[in-house]
């Protein structure tokens, strides 16, 4: 059987379409020859660009697979990376456009503010936490191109780890003062409790899945910039959303963050 020659564009353009249409598609792995993590990136590199020549601008970054008992079940040795643009950004108590969206799920994380260019592939902690400007809850509205949602990792690479929009609290502090191992997350769905989690889901504690992301693009050559967010990675399950739900997150010493799906 002949191989399907690989083409990142094409397996691109399905992806935007599904997502600007709100017409989810079907796994695009196979069709397109994405057969490696690599050419699944590549996608992704692909899908970004098409974002960025609509307007979008890129803000940050986020992490998947933070877990790592998920790391583990996927054969990978780290998190994966995605990116965030600034159409997608929300605050604290907005209303979230349901309509925007194809079949939104929410996560609760801990957004990181950077206040400065990091570029030192071996920073340390204290390096990390001197160059950061603050730190918030966030709720990460995931999001899929793909009917009934992707079924293979690559897809969901291809597809930016599967984001949608995120909610950012409205109070940052100073991440020097926080246990970030230490906390402690609770996540309700119009008022009741949906899931709770802790730091220790994400890659042991989000400030070390923080230091993992700032050494790995500062490796790269493509460090990470002042004002950059950074989405940790999940500290707790995923949970499916609806329209007219409001959700909250509790993130102990990190405050609340909350929205609304209208």
């Amino acid at each position: 059987m002949n191989s399907i020659e690989f083409d990142a564009d094409s397996a691109a353009k399905v992806l935007f379409k599904a997502r600007q249409t709100r017409q989810p598609c079907e796994s695009i792995a196979g069709p397109y020859g994405m057969d490696s993590l690599e050419k699944a990136q590549l996608a992704q590199q692909a899908l970004l660009n098409m974002y960025r020549r609509a307007g979008q601008e890129q803000i940050g970054f986020k992490l998947g697979l933070t877990d790592f008992k998920a790391q583990k079940a996927m054969g990978l040795e780290q998190p994966l990376v995605g990116v965030l643009l600034q159409n997608w950004q929300y605050w604290d108590g907005d209303e979230v456009p349901f309509g925007q969206l194809n079949a939104p799920r929410v996560e609760a994380e801990v957004a990181f503010i950077f206040g400065q260019t990091l570029d030192d592939p071996e920073l340390d902690e204290q390096g990390l936490l001197k160059g950061l400007a603050g730190v918030l809850p966030a709720l990460e509205i995931c999001d899929s191109a793909f009917q009934g949602w992707p079924r293979h990792l690559f897809d969901a690479v291809a597809d930016n780890l599967s984001s949608g929009l995120f909610v950012l609290g409205a109070n940052p502090i100073d991440p020097a003062r926080v246990d970030f191992a230490g906390l402690k997350m609770s996540l309700y769905i119009n008022n009741a409790i949906a899931c709770e989690g802790s730091g220790t889901q994400c890659m042991g504690s989000p400030l070390a899945a923080c230091l993992w992301l700032t050494r790995h693009l500062a490796a790269q050559g493509t460090p990470v910039q002042a004002g950059d967010i950074l989405l940790s990675g999940a500290l707790g399950p995923m949970q499916p959303a609806s329209l007219g739900d409001s959700v909250r997150m509790d993130c102990g010493e990190l405050g609340e963050v909350s929205c609304r799906f209208a």
